[in-house]
This record gives C-alpha cells, sequence and structure tokens, in this order.
C-alpha cells in the first residue's frame, strides 16, 4: 500500500519524507532540515531504510570533506537549526505512538558517529 503524503521515517535522527512516485513504482525519502536536498529510492517501504542510510552518511561525508555543516539553520533570523523546528512538531506525534523521539534521535544519532557501532533502526511515522 503506498505511503501518504504525511509518513516521515528517522534515519540517524533527521526526519524524511516518504511518498509514493506511482509513475515510477518507487518509494521516495527525502531527508529535511538538511542543507541540501538528500534523496534515497526503494521498491519497498522495508527497503528505504538501508538505502537513507547509504544517502546520508555519503551526504555527511560529503559535508565533513567540504568543511561545512550538514544543518540548514531556521529562516527566522536566529541561530537555530531548522531541524530543531521540525522536531518540536514531531514530539506530540511520537509520543501518541509511544516513541519517545529524543531518546530514539539520541540513539540513532550515536551510531551515526565514527565507532557508533550498528545502525539504530530507523522508525516510520505517519503524522
Amino acid at each position: 500500500m503506498p505511503s501518504s503524503v504525511q509518513d516521515i521515517m528517522l534515519i540517524g535522527g533527521i526526519p524524511a519524507l516518504i511518498s509514493f512516485q506511482v509513475p515510477r513504482a518507487l518509494f521516495r525519502g527525502v531527508f529535511v532540515g538538511l542543507n541540501a536536498e538528500v534523496d534515497f529510492f526503494a521498491s519497498t517501504v522495508a527497503g528505504l531504510e538501508p538505502q537513507g542510510q547509504a544517502a546520508l552518511r555519503s551526504f555527511f561525508t560529503l559535508c565533513q570533506n567540504n568543511r561545512r555543516s550538514p544543518l540548514r539553520l531556521s529562516e527566522d533570523g536566529q541561530k537555530n537549526y531548522l531541524l530543531e523546528e521540525i522536531y518540536e512538531q514531531m514530539v506530540e506525534p511520537a509520543r501518541r505512538c509511544g516513541i519517545d523521539l529524543y531518546d530514539v534521535v539520541r540513539e540513532q544519532v550515536r551510531s551515526f558517529q565514527p565507532g557508533g557501532g550498528d545502525a539504530a533502526p530507523a522508525i516510520l511515522l505517519s503524522l
């Protein structure tokens, strides 16, 4: 069954909007809160996680090599990151699903750091 426009998958602590591309019969994930568009594709929802992890790791490596932050600054003129605002909007819906958003994010981010071990599982939220 195709996912809705409001499905979000957390991978490496970064939310990705999930949609179904009808003409290509593929699921597409697009990370939000990053300073570039990073997307990934899979033929199944289960296939999105490894594709998303690979895309995110590749993007983080590119940013590190270019000595730039992977996160987009908020557009309100403050020194906050857009990702912080997105998390604020996701806390309550995640809580209703029995998920502590910040615990999940901490676990996922830790696994993306050098020596962090295996990747923490992605989480799919329907908001």
